[in-house]
Order: C-alpha cells, then structure tokens, then sequence
C-alpha cells in the first residue's frame, strides 16, 4: 500500500478507536451524554476509514470498526438495550450480521495484497470483538496465533526511517501511526488473556 492511502487507514482508525474507549469509560461512569449525538460523530469518523475499495464482496477495515463498535456498545455498556435499536452497522450496512460476517470478512482481509485491513481485524479482536468466536475460544485462539506474527511485523515493517533518528519528547502524545502501532503491540500482549472489558482498561491505561 502506497504510504498516503497507509496513512489515510491509520489515522481515522486510531480517531476511531480513541473516541469510541473515551466515549464507553464516560458512559460507564454515567454521563449524561446524547447517544444520537454520539453515534453520529462515530459514524462520520467510522466513513473516514477505508473501505473494500473496488471489491463489492470486501467491506475493508471500516467493516471491522463498525463491528466492534456494535459489540462495545451493546455487549459492555449500559447503552446495551437502545443501541441494539440503532446498529451502526444497519444504518451502513442495511444488516446485522457481524457476529459471522466479521470473521468471513477477516479472511477476506488476510488475501488482500497488504496487511493493512487484515491488522485492523486484528486490532478490533484483540480489543475484545467476538461474535460467534464467542463460544469457540480454541478457535479464536488460533485465528489470533495465526494473525498477531503477520500484523505486528508489518507494523514493525512501516515504522518510518526518522523515527530512529529523534527521541519523542518525554511525556508528548503518541499520534496517528505510531499510536495505532502502539496499539498492535499491546494488543499483540493482550489478546485473549483478558476478558474484553478488562482489554479495554488496559487499553485506555496504557494509551493515555
């Protein structure tokens, strides 16, 4: 993938997931927030990221966002009942099939020529997506023993040349890729280890 279209997954992906882990710890401690407000700035920032390009049956890395976005929300939140009503992935999608669709749909992402879909699959998983993998650990483990080598050493792969050559100052934020990279290393050591509300807590720890 060329270094702009690289760039243009990265940055609104991280946005994404930032918003959505910062918008479910404020819900978790009972902010009085809209959530048609909040859903549409989730979608707007979920049609930033890209999509399966020319390939009608590929639904790309916004796919997997939508996905997981769905599962926060309606499996580890208390906006469980009137999200369920309001799917993201019904008003993009016409349909409510991720449960399934987002690992046929990580396949797809694992034969594109770059790893890039396939890595935020990964991310979306490891930050506690489940669906029908829910029942079926021993299967989920080896989806991510089979993806977390390919993806962490691509990121590794696309760490940019200047990085070596300047210190980030000390305590300044992480930013586009290299948060995201970030994130694939963490969540190359948190997996399944966690029960997904524990991965989100540490997510937002360490992210912070």
């Amino acid at each position: 993938m060329r270094p702009a279209t690289h760039q243009r997954l990265h940055e609104p992906l991280h946005s994404a997931i930032d918003y959505a882990l910062r918008l479910h710890t404020a819900v978790g401690r009972g902010a009085e927030l809209c959530l048609a407000k909040e859903q549409a700035v989730l979608t707007n920032l979920a049609l930033e990221v890209p999509d399966g390009g020319a390939d009608p049956a590929f639904r790309g890395a916004r796919y997997a966002l939508v996905c997981w976005l769905d599962e926060l929300f309606i499996c580890h939140s208390d906006w469980a009942d009137r999200w369920s009503e309001r799917k993201l992935e019904s008003t993009l999608y016409g349909g409510n099939d991720r449960a399934w669709d987002f690992w046929r749909q990580a396949k797809l992402a694992a034969a594109q020529t770059d790893d890039d879909a396939l890595g935020a699959y990964y991310l979306c998983a490891a930050l506690g997506f489940r669906g029908e993998m829910r029942t079926d650990p021993a299967a989920l483990n080896s989806w991510f023993d089979q993806t977390r080598t390919r993806v962490t050493r691509h990121a590794r792969q696309r760490t940019p040349q200047a990085a070596g050559s300047r210190r980030r100052r000390a305590g300044a934020p992480l930013r586009g890729e290299a948060r995201l990279r970030r994130m694939l290393a963490i969540a190359a050591v948190v997996t399944i280890a966690l029960a997904p509300l524990a991965t989100y807590a540490v997510m937002q720890r360490l992210l912070a």
